[in-house]
């Protein structure tokens, strides 16, 4: 494929994205009584429009959902960024880590660890937290590990193909939510009533859970990867 075949696809690929983008944006809903004031029109409908218990977890993933999938965004190209940097980076990699009582307390410690973030993830619509908050703790495992077990732990059990099939799973959980609140409710990102069920219950607040779960994978991920990318790219044992 030549140059100027390649130049057509990206000129038809970014129109068709605008076009979309100003045909959505053109097709947002118009929300009531936004002249008393935006704050004081989420905590007065906030509960009603989402199903959501936390308000800030409703303005993230429903009022402004566009904008956090923006954020993601950023995360995905920090992560793209430092792993094209340090690509030739060699740094040997150890597998001495810290001593035996620190190793064998980090492991009892591991499953609650695992269990608050995972907590703190799907219950972001219901308690303070979310999908960002909970991804960073998820990403605080993998690089605790690595400091007291010596980074040739973590990459046994956890490879950066492995943390990347996450990332890309939770962005395109995201981005799939997205799509299907265009052919479902007429809104790119728009929350989809049929998954919200009782108020105050785990499954509620339509999508919202689900993008929080998308994020936090996403996030965690991503994390991780810019940790490990900065402290070795070669699997050498020190001895």
């Amino acid at each position: 494929m030549n140059k100027l075949m390649k130049k057509i696809m990206i000129s038809v690929v970014l129109t068709g994205v605008a076009f979309a983008l100003y045909q959505n944006f053109s097709l947002m809903p118009e929300y009531q009584g936004l002249n008393e004031g935006l704050s004081n029109y989420i905590i007065k409908s906030g509960l009603n429009d989402t199903g959501s218990l936390n308000l800030i977890t409703a303005v993230l993933y429903d009022y402004r959902a566009f904008d956090s999938l923006g954020e993601s965004t950023v995360i995905f190209g920090a992560v793209s960024g430092i792993v094209l940097i340090l690509s030739r980076k060699m740094l040997p990699v150890s597998s001495k880590g810290l001593s035996f009582i620190v190793k064998r307390t980090l492991g009892i410690m591991t499953p609650f660890i695992a269990l608050f973030g995972f907590y703190v993830i799907t219950h972001g619509h219901l308690t303070p937290g979310g999908g960002f908050q909970g991804g960073v703790i998820l990403a605080a495992i993998s690089i605790i590990f690595s400091i007291v077990y010596g980074s040739a732990f973590d990459y046994r059990r956890y490879s950066p193909q492995t943390k990347t099939l996450f990332e890309t799973g939770g962005a395109l959980t995201f981005l799939g939510l997205g799509l299907a609140g265009i052919f479902m409710e007429g809104a790119f990102l728009q929350n989809l009533g049929f998954l919200t069920a009782e108020t105050g219950t785990l499954i509620s607040a339509g999508s919202i859970p689900y993008i929080n779960i998308g994020v936090g994978f996403k996030v965690g991920a991503g994390l991780a990867i810019i940790f490990y990318s900065m402290i070795q790219k070669t699997f050498e044992e020190d001895f």
